[in-house]
């Protein structure tokens, strides 16, 4: 390790001695000084996000990469509130899970909620991603080392002036939080190595980036590789809702992950009711990716080639195909999705029940947008991602999900046999 990362990594041990003595109550202290040190340097953090844009643009970063890193006024408040929603959840930590005993012996057992420990985030572009991580890994005890993008290195700089201000005013230690400020990559691979030191790593950007760090960390991850995300629009739905949702889940913002990029119709639907769906679209500047029999029956602007069915295009471009039943649609989504979100626009039960039972992604939504796959839409305050893995937690990783658990056992001067 270099003498830069061995200091960040000392900082980080002792920091998770202090946050343990701390109470719920102190870390809700902590994140509603955030949130108001957000809002007194708001302007700080628009010129120093301002520096981040121009020189993206310079670089000549795709439209989707820019929109990731903006932040405005709006922007900004929105992200405060959300940190004041997290200070006001319940407390994750010391929650009794289950709870048994052994009639034999008389040992009397529970399972109690703790801190995972310390926590590497490693991230791109999105600078919220900052404030959303420290947040929920202060509101669960434990301690965060943040290695942001170089693309937005100096809102990150900004932000994490906030929260080290916010702890330096409660007079706590700075370092409940770190933040790897060099953009140098070399120190992405001695958080990779920190086996011993540091307890999970969750990546949360593109998938070389995820798959760079699956394939060479020693600390164990949560992630997810990509957000292939399906709409199915079964037999029977209206156009109307079909189009409202289907907008909505592709367009409302096609750079994030849980954006709709797969659209699967059923094959009872008319000619002039698809339509009625891909014209809303396309009148939006989406690019209409097309199977064969939708060939048929609407004027494409390319045909699909296998790779489409796999690809997360994170802009306004969607691939559709033409389906005979919820079986087939399923079949699809469980050989091509990443796992992410899928959504089913249905008034079939039998389709809903299929549909629920047979796909294997993290999120299923019924008659919704696939763009509330989102931690604060689940009530979780925000999400430091979106998990694929089957293992520790899927779906939003919120606060509640940054913990594991220990064993508290009582005897009565008990011994073993």
């Amino acid at each position: 390790m270099s003498d830069y990362f061995d200091q960040i990594l000392d900082q980080s041990k002792e920091a998770s001695f202090d946050i343990a003595k701390l109470t719920a109550n102190d870390r809700s202290k902590i994140l509603m000084n955030i949130s108001e040190f957000l809002i007194a340097q708001k302007q700080e953090i628009l010129q120093a996000n301002q520096l981040d844009v121009d020189r993206a643009k310079q670089n000549n970063l795709s439209t989707p990469m820019v929109n990731r890193l903006i932040l405005t006024d709006a922007k900004i408040d929105q992200l405060a509130q959300d940190v004041e929603k997290i200070a006001q959840m319940a407390d994750p930590l010391n929650q009794e899970l289950e709870k048994w005993s052994n009639s034999k012996n008389g040992l009397q057992f529970s399972k109690v909620s703790v801190p995972i420990g310390v926590i590497g985030i490693i991230y791109e572009s999105r600078p919220n991603v900052t404030i959303d991580a420290a947040s929920l890994c202060l509101r669960s005890g434990n301690v965060s080392i943040l290695r942001g993008g170089s693309e937005c290195i100096e809102t990150n700089r900004k932000l994490y002036k906030c929260i080290q201000d916010a702890l330096k005013d409660l007079q706590l230690n700075p370092y409940l939080v770190c933040f790897v400020e060099q953009t140098d990559r070399a120190y992405v691979q001695e958080l990779l190595q920190a086996e011993g030191k540091v307890d999970v790593i969750i990546p949360r950007g593109g998938k070389s980036l995820i798959q760079t760090i699956t394939d060479n960390s020693r600390v164990p991850t949560i992630k997810h590789l990509e957000g292939i995300c399906h709409t199915i629009w079964d037999e029977g739905y209206p156009k109307e809702q079909a189009q409202s949702i289907v907008h909505n889940a592709k367009l409302r913002r096609p750079e994030i992950c849980g954006a709709t990029e797969t659209l699967l119709i059923n094959s009872s639907h008319s000619a002039d009711d698809i339509a009625y769906v891909l014209n809303d679209l396309k009148s939006q500047g989406c690019e209409i990716i097309g199977c064969e029999r939708l060939a048929q029956l609407y004027s494409i602007d390319r045909p699909a080639e296998e790779e489409d069915w796999s690809t997360e295009y994170l802009d306004k471009k969607i691939s559709v195909k033409i389906v005979d039943n919820i079986k087939e649609s399923v079949d699809h989504v469980n050989q091509y999705a990443s796992g992410h979100t899928e959504s089913c626009l249905t008034n079939n039960n039998q389709s809903i029940q299929y549909f629920f039972q047979n796909c294997k992604s993290a999120i299923l939504m019924h008659n919704a947008s696939t763009q509330f796959a989102d931690g604060g839409e689940f009530g979780f305050g925000a999400e430091i991602g979106i998990s694929t893995d089957k293992l520790h937690v899927r779906g939003p990783v919120g606060a509640k999900h940054l913990t594991t658990f220990k064993y508290q056992v009582t005897g009565d001067h008990t011994i073993r046999p």
